[in-house]
């Protein structure tokens, strides 16, 4: 996905149009000022309600943005879509309520399915906004909050791969025997870059994207009440 500085780029190069890029930094901005700040902040009270004070003693249990922004994730978000947040300060061995396995699984999942219920708010939100469309700002503000709302879908599947350091990965990493465990987290660095590769060649991308869009259709289908 074309973050918005590539699409201002793409304007100077008259291969876009303003409308697109004031969308495109609204939605980016809506991620790292309201969603980012949210996902973390779900992650360290879950891990708090499990028994470990780390993200409160650290001072992140906040949804203050400040924060929670990494200047360079907020570049990568501007640029191309793929940003992060500065990580929730999580001591796994504290969470004493349950296991440790299980500590980690239920923390991994609550990174994805907060990305997911906000985005269910803003397509609620968009519908709400279109159904009280009075003039045409209204409908470019619709457009803005359905935009957000698929690159928070976007940023969950994202999340999902079970590559180190992505939530998906600690889904699967209890299942890896032990010498597969310890390859895959000895080579963590050169696997991100083949990555990312992949993301940027478009290779990833579509079926990310096809996941992505099975995602917002569900959302949009159970929000047709509106």
């Amino acid at each position: 996905m074309k973050g918005p500085l590539l699409e201002l780029f793409s304007l100077i190069t008259g291969r876009s149009d303003m409308i697109t890029v004031i969308l495109s930094f609204f939605s980016v901005f809506v991620i790292i000022f309201l969603c980012f700040p949210l996902r973390a902040y779900m992650r360290g009270l879950v891990a708090s309600k499990l028994g470990d004070d780390t993200p409160e003693r650290s001072g992140m249990l906040t949804m203050n943005p400040l924060a929670h922004i990494d200047p360079m994730g907020a570049l990568c978000m501007c640029i191309c879509c793929i940003g992060w947040s500065k990580p929730m300060p999580i001591s796994i061995n504290r969470c004493r309520k349950v296991t440790i396995r299980k500590a980690a699984v239920l923390i991994a999942l609550t990174g994805p399915l907060s990305l997911i219920a906000m985005a269910l708010v803003l397509v609620i939100l968009s519908k709400i906004t279109l159904h009280f469309a009075v003039s045409e700002a209204f409908f470019y503000l619709y457009m803005g909050i359905v935009y957000a709302a698929q690159i928070n879908i976007w940023l969950a599947v994202l999340n999902l791969l079970p590559i180190p350091g992505f939530d998906g990965y600690t889904l699967i990493q209890g299942a890896l025997p032990r010498k597969q465990a310890i390859w895959v987290e000895t080579n963590a660095h050169i696997i991100n870059i083949v990555v990312f590769v992949l993301l940027i060649s478009g290779v990833l991308t579509v079926p990310l994207q096809f996941v992505s869009s099975g995602v917002m259709w569900f959302l949009d289908h159970i929000t047709s009440w509106i």
